[in-house]
């Protein structure tokens, strides 16, 4: 049997809706996204006729308007939105935190680093000070000689902020803070730096003189230089802690001669006043006899007389 002659209808189906274009698959974060397409695909073209047959060809479908498709798109596309994808993948529309350069905030350092690294120079500063010679009030609170009262105020007060005894957990922070004290003391004393200085300045000419140099020398020059960095200072703080040594000697051998000298003269002292007590008691003791002295010589001139009386008799 022969199939039957395929006859063209006079009306031809409807084209189909245009469809949401598929969801494009998300992409990384460094490629841009593609572009949105404007237009929808173009219908499937019809089967074509059987052989024998000539059919006229269908009319052209109408075309869509380019402002309906671009107004019902979006649309479409809010009412079936793609599925977000899962795990470390982002969508075009919510880039990722790693595609935008955003500053890093820099914190601060927590309490505790800061507590720990302020006792720490606390600690290193209360052992500097009860390692320094405590003689030199320059080595003392740590400043040159040409420091000037301003600096030695600012540097005591930055010193005992930082070591004062109710900030302090150290069991000797309060004799570092004592000897602070007496060091900024001393160099703000007129009289006393000026000795200071003087005892700093010989120490200088005997070091320069144990060199071989002239005492004017300059600071800056070849000589002093050859020695090396900090060489001359270094010799000038020995000899400086030599002689003050040797004047803190002398200074407690006088001290202990003039205690003996006191001690001394305060026993002739106190022997005087013994020798005067002792007389006066001795002469009250005699005042406080005499009755008895005198009714006892009385007695011994009657008692004679009787016995001279009765001698006479018996010679008689």
């Amino acid at each position: 049997m022969s199939e039957p002659p395929y006859r063209a209808s006079s009306t031809l189906p409807p084209p189909p809706p245009p469809s949401a274009p598929p969801a494009e698959p998300p992409l990384p974060p460094s490629q841009p996204p593609p572009p949105t397409p404007t237009h929808s695909a173009p219908p499937p073209p019809p089967p074509p006729p059987s052989s024998g047959t000539s059919l006229s060809p269908p009319p052209p479908p109408p075309r869509a308007d380019a402002g309906a498709l671009q107004t019902s798109l979006p649309t479409q596309v809010a009412a079936n939105p793609p599925p977000k994808p899962s795990g470390s993948q982002h969508t075009l529309d919510e880039p990722s935190s790693s595609s935008t350069s955003q500053p890093i905030r820099q914190e601060d350092p927590p309490k505790n680093l800061t507590r720990e690294r302020t006792t720490m120079w606390q600690e290193l500063e209360i052992d500097r000070i009860l390692s320094a010679f405590k003689l030199n009030p320059y080595s003392v609170l740590d400043v040159h000689m040409e420091a000037d009262s301003k600096e030695i105020t600012k540097v005591y007060r930055k010193k005992s902020l930082l070591l004062h005894p109710d900030k302090v957990k150290h069991e000797r922070a309060v004799e570092a803070f004592d000897l602070l004290k007496k060091a900024s003391t001393h160099l703000l004393d007129e009289d006393k730096r000026k000795n200071l200085d003087e005892t700093v300045m010989a120490a200088r000419i005997i070091t320069l003189k144990e060199l071989g140099l002239p005492t004017n020398i300059a600071s800056d020059d070849e000589r002093i230089k050859a020695l090396g960095l900090g060489a001359l200072e270094e010799r000038v703080r020995q000899k400086t802690k030599e002689i003050m040594i040797d004047d803190e000697v002398q200074r407690r051998r006088a001290i202990r001669l003039q205690h003996a000298a006191e001690g001394a003269e305060q026993r002739k002292r106190e022997e005087a006043v013994e020798t005067h007590k002792r007389k006066a008691s001795e002469k009250e003791v005699w005042e406080a006899t005499r009755d008895d002295r005198v009714a006892g010589w009385r007695s011994f001139q009657k008692g004679s007389k009787k016995r001279k009386g009765d001698s006479s008799n018996v010679l008689g």
